[in-house]
This record gives structure tokens, C-alpha cells and sequence, in this order.
């Protein structure tokens, strides 16, 4: 994905017209925890990473207090909700590497992460939980892998086949979806099988969402980036009503199943902040929420700021202090 600056300075009467704003539908309701990233660039190494209560809209960070881990970004929910698995660098490296973490929730904060992987002068990355039991899978150096929660018994499933990254498991724990020189593949029992693609130039990011689909990324023909409703059939691709070929739409997760609210990342310059911020969507109604327009009688100060909001991922679990 291009993490471009989306322009700002747009007046906010546009951006609330667009979104839900003062329209906004009783009958919305999310439950649960939202845990996302920040940070001016991907090359800046200074993410910090934020859990959204959503029943109240209390915003707070996650390893504010950690000394062994610099930039935190992309976590990932166990099935529990007790346990996050992300990747960072481990603190006072001479160079920078990512590795994979895993952090318990001790009852009022996220434990001192424990390294997993590293240092090892490998890229680690994409780590996700299976929803079935605390099994990792991961990506290191294009080859992926999945572990127990503690970095015991790797196992390395694409040994000798080309790049494979950004994996994660479907509903049933065991088949896996990746991404593989621009297309999404699922493997079942060790078959890989292709994804539909359809128009545009390139697709990342799988996300299982049921036992029949799964969202992913798509980079359109306009160059933009859109969200997509795959099929583990092979069926035809649908898009989602939010997209846009004006500005990027991408890091979606789903609500629950995905059937009724779906979490994303939108570049929409019309949000009053510069960058990439988090909104979701009502599949139902067909209405889509800027998250700061959706918690305004909530809350004080913007979610949203003019760094970069990314890699949203939601879990049941609640988490107060």
C-alpha cells in the first residue's frame, strides 16, 4: 500500500456531510476493543500502539511503559482476548529489525512483551493468532510459519515456494490465507489454491472473516486502494460500498463476522486530519463513520490525529483500568 499524506484543510462541515455525523443511527452499536497503530512514516521507527474501549470510546496506550520493544505496530488479538502478538524491534539494537512479540494482559495493563523470534537479523512480521488456540503464524524472510504462543515447536510451511506473506487463519484454525506476488492464495491441507483477482493491479492483506469469505486489499486500476469481500469458493470478488477511487481504502477488519460492521483505514482528505484515520462501516444502513464522528458526544479529543492510524484489529474483550 502507498502510505501517502492524504491532503487536509477541508472544512469539517464537508467531512461530517459525508460521514454519519449528526445523522448518526441509534442503532449502531459495537461492543468490545479496537487496538490499532500510529506513526508518522513506516521508515520512522516511532509507532506507539492504542485500544479503543467502544461501548465508551476511552482511548488508551498499549505499552506506554515498555522498555524492550520500539515500534510496536500491527497487533493481533488471541481467541481469549488476553494476549496481543505484534511486531517491533527489539530496544538497544545498534539497527533496527523486526521481530515478533507477545504481550499478556495482567489484569490492569499489557505485561513487558517477550521477544518470540529475535534478535536473530531475520524479518519477522505479520504475526496473527489462529481463533481456534494460541498457535502464531507468521512471516520470516518471505517463508511462512507458525508457533505456540511461547516461540516453541516452528514449524516452516512454505520452504522452497516463492515469497509468501501476511498470512492468517481462517475460522477453522487450521486452512491459512497469504499473499503471494500480488494475489491471495488459501492453502488447505498443504494445496495452495489462487483467489479470484479480478479487475485492478494487485491485492494484500487477506482477513478471515466466516467459513465461506474473507476481506482483503485490492489496489485498483485508478491506483487506489479498495476493500473486497472474497470467496474461499472462487466465486467473483464483491466490493464494498465505502470504497473510493479518490483516495485509499485498506486495513479492514471485521466486526464480529463482517456481516453488519467492518473496521478500515481510510486516506478520505475530506477527515479533518492529514494521513491515514480509522472509520468502519454499516453494511446494513450503508453509512460509514469517521471513528471520531461516531464517539464526538464521547469524548473530548480526536482518535484521529495528523500521523497515521493503521492496522485496526478488534476483539470481544473488554479491557478497563
Amino acid at each position: 500500500m502507498n502510505r501517502r499524506v492524504a491532503a487536509g484543510g477541508a472544512v469539517l462541515a464537508i467531512a461530517l456531510s459525508l460521514f454519519a455525523g449528526n445523522a448518526r443511527s441509534r442503532a449502531v452499536h459495537v461492543d468490545g476493543t479496537l487496538i490499532y497503530h500510529r506513526y508518522s512514516s513506516y521508515q520512522a521507527w516511532d509507532a506507539t500502539m492504542w485500544m479503543i474501549d467502544l461501548p465508551t470510546g476511552d482511548l488508551m496506550q498499549v505499552g506506554g511503559d515498555w522498555t524492550g520493544v520500539v515500534s510496536p505496530i500491527n497487533a493481533h488479538f488471541s481467541a481469549d482476548g488476553q494476549m496481543i502478538t505484534f511486531m517491533g524491534s527489539q530496544a538497544g539494537l545498534p539497527e533496527n529489525e523486526w521481530d515478533v512479540f507477545v504481550s499478556h494482559w495482567n489484569g490492569t495493563s499489557w505485561a513487558e512483551p517477550i521477544n518470540l523470534t529475535g534478535p536473530n537479523s531475520a524479518r519477522d512480521e505479520d504475526p496473527k493468532f489462529s481463533p481456534t488456540s494460541s498457535t502464531i503464524i507468521y512471516k520470516q524472510d518471505g517463508v511462512l510459519v507458525t508457533m505456540n504462543s511461547d516461540g516453541s515447536d516452528k514449524k516452516y510451511l512454505t520452504q522452497g515456494k516463492s515469497e509468501s506473506s501476511m498470512p492468517y487463519f481462517a475460522t477453522n484454525g487450521k486452512d491459512y490465507l497469504f499473499e503471494r506476488s500480488g494475489d491471495i492464495y488459501v492453502s488447505r491441507g498443504g494445496i495452495e489454491t489462487k483467489m479470484y483477482a479480478g479487475d485492478g493491479q494487485s491485492s494484500y492483506y487477506p482477513i478471515g472473516m466466516d467459513a465461506t469469505s474473507f476481506l482483503y486489499t485490492r489496489v485498483q486500476s485508478a491506483r487506489h486502494d479498495a476493500i473486497m469481500k472474497g470467496f474461499y469458493s472462487g466465486k467473483a470478488s464483491e466490493r464494498y460500498f465505502f470504497n473510493s477511487t479518490d483516495w485509499d481504502t485498506s486495513d479492514s477488519y471485521p466486526y464480529l463476522d463482517g456481516s453488519r460492521y467492518i473496521f478500515y483505514v481510510t486516506g478520505d482528505y475530506l477527515i479533518p486530519h492529514g494521513g491515514y484515520n480509522l472509520a468502519f462501516a454499516d453494511l446494513k444502513t450503508k453509512k460509514r463513520y469517521d471513528i471520531d464522528e461516531y464517539f464526538r458526544k464521547k469524548r473530548t479529543t480526536d482518535i484521529n490525529t495528523d500521523t497515521q492510524e493503521l492496522g485496526p484489529a478488534w476483539s470481544l474483550a473488554r479491557f478497563r483500568h
